[in-house]
């Protein structure tokens, strides 16, 4: 079954920032119905994969596995509907400018659960440099928090498999949206905070 993107409500955002994340889901979805995304994700190299479940045991799961929860479009709880499912709430969260020396937050998800919380300042900077792409694979990490995948404690999150999967999606949506993606907002996307740490090793498997 052909795997998709279904939008269920932004809360939080005014007209102009509804509309391009309507684009960006609209982008997500062509990213993730490709030929080859499956492959992408059961052969990518991922320095961590660690999901947690609805009882707080955590362990690391195979690019397969990975691939399998992405697929069935399962959110944390839920046996999948081959679609992710998304509500997404623009936050105003601590950007480059507010953030006092730590790294400006992009994203606030708690794992396991919607609405995928999204920051203000990289919602309003993705529109700013017309990217939509970058936008999409931010949504798709997100995603990867509310069906269980969290960061490692340490905090480097660039390897790990809410990170890599997103890249992917930029990666896929490169040959027909090129000319869209913005280096800045890369690199921006891939040096914020995106939460949803591991916060204890004592559940690890």
């Amino acid at each position: 079954m052909t795997l998709t993107v279904l939008l269920h409500d932004i809360t939080g955002a005014n007209e102009a920032e509804t509309a391009f994340i309507r684009e960006s889901v609209t982008l997500l979805r062509e990213a993730v119905a490709m030929p080859g995304f499956g492959a992408s994700i059961r052969k990518a190299d991922y320095g961590g994969s660690l999901w947690q479940g609805m009882h707080g045991k955590i362990r690391a799961l195979s690019g397969d596995e990975i691939w399998e929860r992405v697929h069935d479009g399962r959110e944390a709880g839920t046996t999948g509907d081959h679609a992710l499912n998304l509500s997404i709430d623009v936050a105003d969260l601590p950007g480059p400018e507010t953030a006092n020396g730590a790294r400006p937050i992009i994203g606030s998800t708690q794992a396991g659960q919607l609405p995928i919380r999204s920051a203000r300042w990289f919602v309003q900077a993705c529109m700013l440099a017309d990217d939509p792409v970058n936008m999409a694979a931010h949504l798709m990490h997100q995603w990867m928090h509310v069906s269980g995948f969290v960061h490692g404690p340490d905090g480097h999150d660039s390897l790990d498999a809410p990170a890599v999967v997103a890249r992917l999606v930029r990666r896929a949506l490169e040959y027909h949206h090129g000319n869209r993606i913005n280096a800045e907002i890369t690199a921006a996307l891939i040096g914020g905070d995106t939460g949803c740490y591991a916060t204890t090793s004592a559940n690890l498997l």
